[in-house]
């Protein structure tokens, strides 16, 4: 898509608009309300990690929804939201060292994208390569009973991501929230009760 294009149709969209007027940092934001609204994941949490964190729309729904919510949060780009109770580290996530982290998380967000190149098949590639690092990632991070929501783009990988999180997780879910544009391929998965 041509930036101007790209321009026109944030202009018109809805979720932009209501972004901007409640005070979100994107309208990703809505995408979090609806999980939320559908599997209850926020009120009952107490630690979260969250990779591909900024701007922070995600971040804004946790800490509103929650606010005894414990942060960690992770992206290459900047935060924009500064709070006690977010510990950001902009870092690459493939080469941060969990090691100082305690397994101690009992929900695990990701809205992690690459940088797309517009052929779907290979944008899909991309983002199923860094998610399958990040479900590597939570044997290190998430206690067990924990929650895990991915966001994917829809192709040939999923079916081995799915297979690989019904290993781990008692229930797995999709859900593709009204937020999330009707052209788009994203969906999200919802994973619950991890089994250590």
């Amino acid at each position: 898509m041509k930036s101007k294009d790209w321009l026109n149709r944030q202009k018109r969209d809805f979720y932009v608009k209501k972004a901007k007027k409640h005070g979100y940092l994107s309208r990703a934001a809505y995408k979090l309300i609806e999980i939320d609204n559908k599997f209850n994941i926020l009120k009952k949490s107490q630690k979260l990690f969250e990779f591909g964190a900024a701007p922070g729309g995600w971040t804004q729904v946790a800490l509103e929804v929650n606010p005894k919510l414990q942060i960690t949060a992770i992206d290459l780009l900047e935060l924009k939201i500064n709070h006690p109770q977010i510990n950001f580290y902009k870092e690459d996530f493939l080469k941060f060292n969990y090691d100082k982290m305690q397994k101690n998380f009992d929900l695990v967000l990701s809205d992690i994208a690459p940088n797309t190149t517009g052929h779907q098949s290979t944008d899909h590639l991309r983002l199923s390569s860094m998610l399958l690092d990040i479900i590597e990632l939570i044997d290190q991070l998430i206690i067990k009973g924990g929650i895990l929501v991915l966001k994917i783009w829809k192709g040939s990988e999923e079916k081995e991501i799915l297979n690989i999180l019904k290993i781990k997780f008692d229930e797995v879910s999709y859900f593709k929230p009204d937020s999330s544009r009707k052209d788009s391929v994203e969906i999200f998965i919802i994973a619950k009760n991890f089994k250590l």
